[in-house]
């Protein structure tokens, strides 16, 4: 049976299970066999995590929670991105070359007044040229004078690197900058008051090449995308470095790379967090059996529940959802119900290495995943996001 199949089952009876009838689960956690190595294992000042570009971070994840999942413009296209090196954009760290928004090297010279900014995608298939494949890209700038400069400076950018095949418009917006490309997608840059929607849409199994159903979707992506826009309000930049911080953060082990482009710290609520999901349509099924409310990004994840027995529910979900090519492996000292899996290191001649690791664990409402390369990295790691998660509880 196909792994997308066995994924389906698995959720489907997961969602008509009860742990205890709602009672919580019993542990056998031994906490003197835990080694948590130099990682802390009490809370973060949350005061640390109010870095210079900490609120525009904050309002990057505020716009993604706003920017429309594909699945939901489009019930096939299930399959999430997981490979950007960031789904959210600031001044400091814009969209890159090659990101498909931007084929700039100097960004911030050539496109000033950048807020924030979140880039997403979905695909029928896992594979993205066997099918519709949808990538979104939304910008706040300072001004509609940024915007409308940083529409056609991309698409100038664009355009000269890979010379479309003729000038398209979507229904509706006739001010986009909009083409069909080399390769028969419709990309397209359009300004709207302080923001910049692009998208490049493509169907690789078209025969033969039709603009028009691709023109069809884009219409209904900006019609959605600017309709939730107009009912957004939008953190004042003078205003961003005082956006609330939530506490769950501080039980999260700190980034390994803070501040850098694929440092997703933050507190997501579900809509932000489903674009981060490689199955969003599984996973929004999931976290409403759950009634997940928040999830803390940072070296490690925590979901949080609605109680103890969703979390378990949840733990069960996100252990199923293991890559296809992750092999069990046991689970560290002292935390015998962690669900533990290690990246098949492939045949002998090209064995690889560097191996991820990685563990689901829950506790009371919250569920953590930890991953790591290394077996003692990991297993300390756990150790400590476990601790983490009980500090200030009595013993």
């Amino acid at each position: 049976m196909p792994r997308s199949r066995i994924a389906l089952a698995c959720l489907s009876a997961l969602l008509t299970l009860t742990v205890g009838c709602g009672s919580e689960p019993e542990t056998s956690v031994d906490t003197s066999a835990l080694d948590p190595g130099n990682y802390p294992t009490a809370p973060r000042d949350l005061s640390t995590l109010r870095t210079e570009d900490g609120g525009a971070v904050r309002e990057s994840i505020r716009l993604g929670g706003l920017v429309p999942l594909p699945m939901d413009l489009d019930s096939w296209l299930v399959f999430g991105r997981t490979n950007f090196a960031g789904h959210h954009y600031t001044a400091r760290n814009p969209p890159h070359r090659g990101s498909g928004i931007s084929n700039l090297e100097n960004f911030a010279e050539q496109v000033p007044g950048l807020v924030a900014g979140w880039h997403t995608g979905g695909s029928r298939r896992a594979k993205r040229t066997f099918g519709l494949d949808v990538s979104v890209g939304l910008l706040r700038f300072t001004t509609p004078e940024q915007a409308t400069n940083a529409m056609h400076v991309l698409a100038d950018a664009s355009a000269e690197q890979y010379p479309p095949k003729q000038p398209l418009e979507i229904p509706g917006y006739p001010t986009g900058r909009t083409s069909l490309t080399a390769y028969d997608s419709v990309q397209s840059w359009t300004a709207q008051g302080d923001y910049l929607l692009w998208t490049f849409i493509s169907d690789g199994l078209a025969t033969p090449p039709d603009p028009g159903p691709l023109l069809a979707f884009a219409k209904k992506l900006f019609d959605r995308q600017f309709e939730l826009l107009r009912g957004f309000s939008p953190t004042p930049v003078g205003e961003l470095a005082n956006a609330p911080l939530d506490d769950l953060l501080t039980r999260t082990l700190a980034a390994e790379r803070p501040g850098t482009l694929d440092d997703v710290t933050g507190a997501y609520t579900v809509p932000a967090a489903l674009h981060l999901e490689s199955r969003p349509d599984l996973a929004r099924r999931a976290f409403e059996d759950a009634k997940v409310d928040l999830v803390a990004y940072a070296g490690t994840r925590v979901y949080r529940a609605g109680d103890t027995a969703a979390a378990a529910r949840l733990t069960a979900f996100l252990a199923a959802q293991a890559p296809s090519a992750y092999d069990p492996i046991a689970a560290p000292p002292g935390l015998p119900e962690a669900r533990c899996f290690r990246e098949d290191p492939g045949p002998p001649q090209s064995a690889r290495i560097i191996l991820e690791h990685r563990c689901y664990l829950s506790h009371d409402r919250y569920v953590a995943e930890v991953t790591a390369n290394q077996p003692q990295d990991l297993a300390q790691r756990v150790s400590a996001q476990y601790l983490l998660l009980t500090h200030g509880e009595e013993g």
